[in-house]
């Protein structure tokens, strides 16, 4: 019998997070998987199910769309209203997998680059890596039962997050996200930069000077596959894995204040169960998932050097600052910044989701021009105020999370937001932080 020889154990770079926090990640990880947690089971049986009856996929104030005040939408049936809330559902959940691509392989590259392997510390990125599989299966499999009962021809393949489809932006960008994040013939001279002394201060310069598709094409590389091309200490002292989980929980806000209140009220609204399920499922898993972020994301930013620490530092700035110049909008702004040739997230959930919808069977006598929608809803007269109602009140509980979790960042980052380039958000940014109720109307800066 021939046994295999032993791997005896070499010093290692690896860092070791904090017991207390490893302890914590892990035990909350096995509390929540006590019980079969996996979505797949979901997503079979809304595919097996189809979109039956009037019952709805999110809550008609989520919507981006003017439901109460467009004729054309509130002439719509129940069943029509539950199909174009179930486009929406897919559409949502299509640009989440498509950034949790991403998570996959930035998660195992800080997990392999920072903890020894298959250590506790390890694990926790590994376990989390495999319910993004779960994840992104399941919202695949929804879309795609989405697209057979509209006969709609839609691709399932979208930048995501950390591509740069987030907030807003120019539609000459467009191009340059949607197209491959991968930077030929510039990812050498970026991984120069990362070896040079001062090379990261050169690096942000370039970011900054180029615009925001190129800062984004840079970051994602830098998150991504540019660990592949450094030494496990050389990622740590950049510290590219405090860069990604930190950027991780800029998006796991984006993400949250968006998806907790997709199905607000169910015990108002009358929801389709396996669609409030998945939505509920999903959020238990990315509350421990945001965690992470916070947590192990500012461990690895405290270890790394004082100027790649200045430099995550600004990366972050920058990009919280794009988050909030494209979320701390009213609806008629994004319409007009729409009009204007800008790329807006939200309005093009909104018109992806009706365009998929009249595609079904059920809207063949509700045929619609939806630009001419569009520039009906933006030549409409909107008031500068989110009511303590409606989707006032979702807006303004979504304004207030998001305020909340990004105070908490920049507190511990210590950072401070330019107050030039945001202009009337920044005010609204704190506007929202400083109201004492959400039972008062909250006037637009």
């Amino acid at each position: 019998m021939t046994l295999s020889p032993t791997v005896k154990p070499t010093p290692n770079p690896y860092i070791v997070l904090d017991r207390k926090l490893a302890s914590v990640q892990n035990r909350l990880f096995q509390a929540a998987h006590s019980q079969p947690l996996e979505l797949k089971h979901l997503g079979i049986a809304l595919n097996h199910q189809g979109i039956k009856g009037d019952r709805l996929y999110a809550h008609p104030d989520m919507m981006p769309l003017p439901l109460r005040r467009c004729s054309y939408l509130q002439s719509l049936s129940r069943r029509q209203l539950a199909i174009l809330s179930a486009c929406l559902f897919a559409n949502f959940y299509k640009l989440v997998a498509n950034s949790e691509c991403q998570t996959l392989i930035s998660n195992m590259t800080a997990a392999q680059k920072y903890f020894l392997p298959f250590s506790d510390d390890y694990m926790i990125l590994h376990q989390e890596t495999s319910e993004e599989m779960d994840h992104i299966w399941t919202f695949r499999t929804i879309h795609s039962m989405i697209c057979r009962e509209t006969g709609a021809k839609d691709t399932f393949e979208c930048p995501g997050f950390f591509r740069g489809e987030a907030a807003f932006f120019d539609l000459d960008d467009w191009e340059a996200i949607n197209d491959s994040a991968r930077l030929p013939g510039d990812y050498q001279h970026v991984l120069s930069l990362l070896r040079e002394k001062d090379g990261l201060t050169r690096l942000l310069a370039e970011m900054k000077a180029k615009g925001r598709a190129w800062r984004f094409r840079v970051l994602n590389f830098l998150i991504g596959e540019a660990s592949s091309f450094l030494s496990a200490q050389q990622v740590q002292d950049l510290g590219l894995g405090g860069l990604w989980l930190l950027v991780r929980y800029i998006s796991n806000v984006d993400l949250k204040q968006v998806e907790s209140y997709l199905l607000e009220s169910p015990e108002d609204v009358d929801y389709e169960p396996l669609a409030y399920q998945i939505n509920q499922g999903h959020l238990h898993d990315e509350a421990r998932h945001y965690t992470t972020s916070f947590d192990i994301g500012l461990a690895m930013y405290r270890s790394a050097e004082p100027s790649a620490q200045a430099f995550i530092r600004e990366l972050i700035r920058l990009t919280m600052e794009d988050y909030i110049a494209g979320t701390f909008l009213h609806f008629p702004e994004m319409l007009e910044l729409s009009n204007r040739g800008r790329v807006c997230l939200t309005i093009s959930l909104g018109q992806n989701s009706l365009a998929m919808a009249l595609n079904h069977p059920e809207f063949s006598d509700r045929q619609v021009d939806i630009d001419q929608l569009y520039r009906e809803w933006a030549a409409m007269e909107w008031g500068k105020v989110l009511p303590p109602v409606g989707p006032g009140l979702l807006a303004q509980k979504r304004w207030r999370y998001i305020a909340l979790q990004f105070e908490r960042l920049r507190s511990e980052m210590q950072f401070e937001f330019d107050s030039e380039h945001l202009g009337n958000l920044l005010q609204r940014y704190e506007g929202i932080l400083a109201l004492e109720s959400l039972n008062e109307p909250f006037v637009l800066s």
